[in-house]
């Protein structure tokens, strides 16, 4: 009974996303790949789960939310390394006419991250700048790219915390709904 009543809750929303006057929802991936500057040559963590949604919250401010499950490759520790979120609030330049429009142009974003990594022992926040370009969409597909600059502090465990250089560029392709 419970799974015909969320089934029928999913229908419901999914019915919704559809109509006419609806907010659009961006889904698509965002591949990325950590290298920090303590690792070794050849050492690298890639983002597993690369999901990215983003939903207009104002006629110029987006909300941009991305799951982070890294895999640890390159040395005798393989495995899940890092579990944690992190969001961007993009600032698009050009503003909507209204709030159901696509957003697309030059944007500037705060970034914030949280996160532990299990391999290391600490947990990780995320605190940058992100500027961007969002293509418009001609149909639905579309590609933001960004770069983001900032600072991560990692609390660890049993050694002292530390602040480091965060940056990355940061590329997503998918379609708006």
């Amino acid at each position: 009974m419970k799974k015909v009543i969320l089934l029928q809750i999913l229908i419901a929303i999914s019915l919704k996303m559809v109509g006419q006057n609806h907010n659009p929802v961006f889904i698509g991936i965002q591949p990325a790949i950590t290298v920090e500057p303590f690792y070794e040559k050849g050492v690298f963590d890639i983002n597993i789960f690369p999901a990215v949604v983003e939903i207009p919250i104002g006629n110029r401010v987006d909300f941009r939310f991305l799951p982070l499950i890294n895999y640890h490759v390159g040395d005798m520790k393989n495995g899940i390394s890092d579990l944690g979120f992190y969001s961007v609030f993009p600032v698009y330049f050009k503003e909507r006419e209204k709030k159901t429009a696509r957003p697309h142009g030059l944007y500037l974003g705060p970034v914030f991250g949280i996160g532990r990594n299990l391999i290391n022992e600490h947990y990780t926040t995320t605190i940058a700048l992100e500027p961007g370009y969002l293509f418009e969409a001609k149909n639905k597909f579309t590609i933001s790219i960004g770069l983001q600059l900032g600072g991560s502090h990692f609390m660890y465990n049993t050694q002292p915390n530390e602040w480091v250089f965060h940056w990355g560029p940061k590329i997503s392709l998918g379609f708006w709904l």
